[in-house]
């Protein structure tokens, strides 16, 4: 029976073939695509999402025969698993052969085929799956290989292997048809995925290093094959390999779009900074328990058990921290310039510490309401000390961080209230702010009165109520009191934006009226020298129209000033040839070839050059905006 169904398989496959191979002979015909119908944005989502199908089918049916034959300790003696392997063997691997080999001629034909949205779904799906895939394997191998009191498993050497040979084939052939840009989210992910493993590893390796320094292993039943700081190598140094392929050598050293910021602000710098408060939060916290408060453990060595680890996830952390702060601060003027990536940094590090700065007013509440209803007989756990500790670790953590970077937000505004009041970064961290809190303290708030209701209806309200209570009341006064302080803050920004809407609003007034004077005036002179007035009224007639526009006179020089614009844009550029339209400008146009130019208008540059009305300068578009400088050309 079994030779049979192979039978049958194999007919299958040679038909499969056999139609490929016929194909080979046919003349090429043109692909047309219609963008008009749906009809091969269809057909791309089945053919991709068939491709990687019988991939993961192939891959997993010829890793487990792999296995099957350079283990001794395996046979061949049927079986459904067996079966399973050749299934996918026999019919997966050979037509995803085929429709890999149609797909890749199609693309020949067809070039736009390798830019569609299809093709970048399936080389990101397939280089994810293979590489987790090929990641965990590969755990599992080298933990058999280093332990010694496990035999040689086959399958766990095949597994790794076998994915990781498709994994790399689709890394190398990928980016040869294309564009880099939608590989972009693959190597993202793939950087995000290689940080975390290796943080995660680094902290298995310094956890149990420090927990051998400090004396705190604790005895087990069951010993481990794997010693912790050999598992935790294992896991660092794939984390490394895969950081390293995606990060270092794909997404470090390209442009840094929106994507990139994301990686770097939301998961290297807030992620890292926020892990270490978390953690260094429960550090503290638990030695300050064991020293003066009430610890629930009697031996210290099992009451500081989690310390190692919490003490390797804060120095993990700040390296993470570290590394990707240092990134933003390798860029010209580092992070003490005021770009929107320096604003994303100082509140997202603002909100941080906010956090726990607010977890310590909501137990700083939940203590007084407790010490209020009489307390630590009524508890259930922690007694009132050790919630007492908590938050005085809260906010001794919370509060610096919040305050240094919220400190520096504040003083920028005070240097420069026009741009960080128009900041976007700032108005999200405010409004967003406000959002969270509402939402807190509603939900806060039913729970309440809920509860004070549902007290009231049972009998009266008494200590029970209290300690019911008592957290969503410090939720309550806590995010009421952080929006007081905050909405103060939102209505001096809102004035000052008023304000300076206001004074723009008169000085584009008094401009106009700049303007229709002086081209009243000068019609007036011409007027008057027609119908044959004197040198002298004429002269006074045209003097009194330059004295009434002198704003004006001072916008356009009567000579033509040089002018260098660097920037991305072509000599016949729309915007360039509007510029050097302008008689009062002699302007030189210089192409910027490194991508770092920021897009720019017409408009743009003739408000950066109102700011200089005379004098040569050089206008430099740069990643946050157009910059003039002013110089002398000879």
């Amino acid at each position: 029976m079994a030779i049979g169904i192979l039978l049958i398989l194999a007919l299958i496959v040679g038909a499969v073939v056999v139609q490929a191979v016929m194909r080979v002979h046919r003349p090429a015909q043109p692909v047309h695509h219609s963008p008009q119908t749906a009809g091969p944005r269809i057909r791309r989502f089945f053919q991709y999402l068939l491709l990687a199908g019988l991939l993961f089918a192939a891959l997993g049916g010829v890793s487990g025969l792999v296995g099957r034959a350079v283990d001794p300790t395996e046979r061949f003696d049927g079986g459904p698993d067996l079966a399973l392997m050749l299934t996918f063997t026999v019919v997966a691997l050979p037509l995803w052969l085929a429709l890999a080999w149609w797909t890749l001629r199609q693309q020949r034909r067809d070039p736009e085929e390798a830019t569609t949205a299809g093709w970048s779904w399936y080389l990101t799906a397939v280089g994810l799956v293979t590489l987790a895939v090929a990641s965990v394997g590969w755990y599992q191998a080298l933990s058999v290989l280093i332990s010694r009191t496990q035999a040689f498993d086959g399958s766990a050497l095949a597994i790794p292997v076998v994915w990781s040979t498709a994994s790399a084939l689709h890394h190398i052939y990928g980016p040869r048809r294309t564009p880099a840009d939608l590989l972009r989210p693959l190597h993202l992910i793939g950087s995000l995925g290689g940080l975390i493993t290796a943080t995660v590893g680094l902290i298995l390796v310094l956890s149990a290093t420090l927990r051998e320094l400090l004396g705190l292993t604790l005895p087990t039943l069951v010993p481990r094959t794997v010693p912790l700081i050999l598992d935790g190598a294992i896991v660092l140094g794939i984390g490394v390999v895969i950081w390293s392929l995606y990060w270092l050598a794909r997404v470090a050293t390209s442009e840094r779009d929106t994507g990139w910021h994301a990686l770097v602000l939301l998961f290297g710098v807030g992620g890292g900074l926020l892990a270490a408060v978390i953690a260094g939060s429960l550090a503290l916290y638990g030695v300050l328990v064991l020293l003066v408060g009430e610890p629930t453990q009697t031996d210290p060595a099992v009451h500081l058990h989690p310390l190692p680890t919490q003490l390797g996830t804060v120095i993990a952390g700040l390296l993470v921290w570290w590394y990707h702060r240092t990134l933003l601060a390798g860029r010209p003027k580092g992070l003490r310039e005021r770009t929107e990536v320096n604003r994303v940094y100082r509140h997202l590090l603002a909100a941080v510490g906010l956090i726990a700065a607010s977890a310590g007013l909501v137990m700083v509440m939940v203590t007084i309401v407790e010490a209020v209803a009489g307390g630590a007989d009524l508890l259930v756990g922690p007694s009132a000390i050790n919630a007492l500790l908590g938050c005085l670790v809260l906010l001794a953590v919370g509060v610096p961080v919040w305050w240094w970077h919220w400190r520096h937000a504040q003083h920028a505004r005070r240097l420069d209230p026009t741009g960080e009041v128009a900041s976007p970064t700032r108005r999200a961290y405010l409004l967003l702010l406000f959002g969270l809190a509402f939402v807190a303290a509603v939900i806060a708030l039913m729970t309440l009165v809920y509860q004070i209701l549902q007290s009231v209806l049972d009998g009266g309200v008494d200590a029970e109520t209290m300690r019911r209570i008592r957290f969503p009341l410090g939720i309550l006064v806590t995010t009421s009191l952080l929006s007081a302080y905050h909405w103060t803050v939102f209505r001096e920004d809102r004035a000052t934006a008023e304000k300076v809407e206001a004074e723009s609003a008169v000085a584009e007034g008094h401009r106009d009226q700049d303007l229709a004077a002086g081209e009243a005036g000068v019609t007036s002179a011409g007027t008057s020298s027609a119908a044959g007035s004197s040198a002298a009224e004429s002269l006074a007639a045209v003097t009194a129209a330059a004295g009434g526009s002198a704003a004006a006179t001072a916008a356009r020089p009567t000579t033509p000033r040089h002018v260098v614009l660097v920037a991305q844009a072509a000599a016949t550029d729309s915007r360039v040839e509007a510029l050097r339209a302008d008689p009062h400008l002699h302007l030189q146009l210089v192409t910027r070839t490194d991508g770092a130019a920021t897009p720019w208008t017409e408009e743009a540059v003739r408000s950066a050059l109102a700011q200089y009305p005379t004098g040569d300068l050089v206008v430099l578009a740069e990643e946050d905006g157009l910059r003039v400088i002013p110089v002398q050309l000879t």
